[in-house]
């Protein structure tokens, strides 16, 4: 499959990177307009719900979860790809993230609620983490020999929770619209690099893993 699609993943990283870097272009240095203007119609909504979203996508919760992905795959060893394709995909959307936000220095909104967030607005960095990082794995599951009904469940779930964390940061006022835009943007490079990683990776193991196969085969025969 990702022979076909070698080279398409790479373009389609690209092509996210760019629109990530004109969008910013676009609204970090004009004042809010179109749906941005709007923004403070959806904040304060949900706050319980957004606050706890929120607070799962901050470095703790992921560096807990590295950590069991990473005994994991200390356990059962087929797993370390993907696992250390993720986890260099975290660092990376979270170092860009910051590094983005410092060079576009788009000013948060004045309708917050909750928590005050101090850093810059463009792009958000919970959906930039969120994509890139669970995005990954509804790859890695949908890929599998899982049966078709649980990569579905689970790939939903997945995306679900994508989704709602970039609600998350509307409904407590601490992003604009586009920002969330701008960080499913980056988090789509970010996916694309990782998925391109990973799967470079599993089809240079399956090579040798053919190869013996295939000497175990010839010495059966004769």
């Amino acid at each position: 499959m990702f022979n076909r699609h070698s080279a398409v993943v790479p373009s389609l990283s690209v092509t996210a990177a760019v629109a990530y870097v004109i969008l910013g272009v676009w609204v970090s240095p004009r004042p809010p307009a179109g749906i941005d203007a709007d923004a403070a119609a959806w904040a304060g909504h949900g706050l319980q719900a957004a606050s706890f979203l929120t607070a799962a996508g901050l470095f703790p919760v992921y560096a807990t979860l590295c950590g069991l992905l990473l005994v994991a795959a200390l356990v059962r060893r087929a797993w370390l790809p993907p696992v250390l394709a993720s986890i260099v995909a975290l660092v990376v959307a979270w170092r860009v993230s910051d590094l983005g936000k410092a060079y576009f220095e788009r000013p948060r909104p004045a309708h917050w609620f909750v928590h005050h967030e101090t850093s810059f607005s463009y792009a958000s960095g919970h959906a930039t983490l969120a994509l890139a990082f669970y995005g990954f794995w509804a790859y890695v599951v949908w890929a599998s020999p899982w049966p078709p009904a649980g990569r579905r469940l689970t790939v939903a779930l997945l995306s679900a929770w994508i989704v709602a964390t970039g609600w998350s940061r509307l409904a407590l006022g601490a992003h604009f619209p586009s920002d969330v835009a701008g960080g499913y943007l980056l988090g789509a490079a970010v996916l694309g690099l990782a998925v391109s990683l990973y799967e470079r990776v599993r089809s240079g193991n399956a090579g040798p893993a053919r190869q013996k196969s295939a000497q175990f085969v010839r010495g059966k025969s004769l």
